[in-house]
């Protein structure tokens, strides 16, 4: 365990920060450090981090988790990879953009849009992405409750509409 000085330092200094915020924390292995984080909390902890020299924001991973939807910011210094997930209710999915933190987030950010339908609030308008124009409005692939076949036969009648 002395190999993971750095990943408990850091963690250390988060928690210290952000006493009662971290609804859980974990280091599953040598430079991997998991947190949980209220989305309230979101781009403060990021500020921080960055602050702290996690200059680069590796991707955004969307989850459907039933009742919730997640998102998973996986931030990292080249050298330890913080991730950091947000949950949001299903009938209420709003997070915060983070591109005046990180500028590179504006596409992750429309994908959870296109994939998951959480809504990145103040992301300016744009394309979609990575969905084509004119896919069916409100319908997220990615969710759990959409029925591949039911998709399938959609796109397919709105392929013929189109010819």
């Amino acid at each position: 365990m002395d190999e993971m000085i750095k990943e408990e330092n850091i963690l250390k200094e988060i928690k210290e920060h952000f006493t009662t915020d971290i609804e859980s924390s974990e280091i599953r292995r040598k430079n991997r450090i998991w947190i949980d984080i209220p989305v309230s909390k979101l781009t403060e902890l990021l500020k921080f981090l960055k602050d702290k020299g996690y200059y680069h924001l590796s991707t955004i991973t969307g989850l459907d988790e039933g009742e919730k939807l997640g998102a998973i910011y996986h931030i990292t210094d080249k050298s330890i990879l913080i991730n950091i997930r947000v949950r949001v209710y299903k009938n209420d999915p709003k997070i915060p953009s983070i591109i005046s933190i990180y500028p590179s987030a504006t596409s992750y950010e429309r994908e959870l849009y296109d994939l998951f339908g959480i809504i990145i609030e103040g992301l300016p308008a744009g394309r979609n992405y990575p969905l084509p124009e004119g896919f069916p409005q409100g319908v997220h692939p990615l969710r759990k409750e959409v029925k591949l076949d039911e998709l399938n036969k959609m796109l397919d009648e709105k392929c013929k509409e189109e010819k």
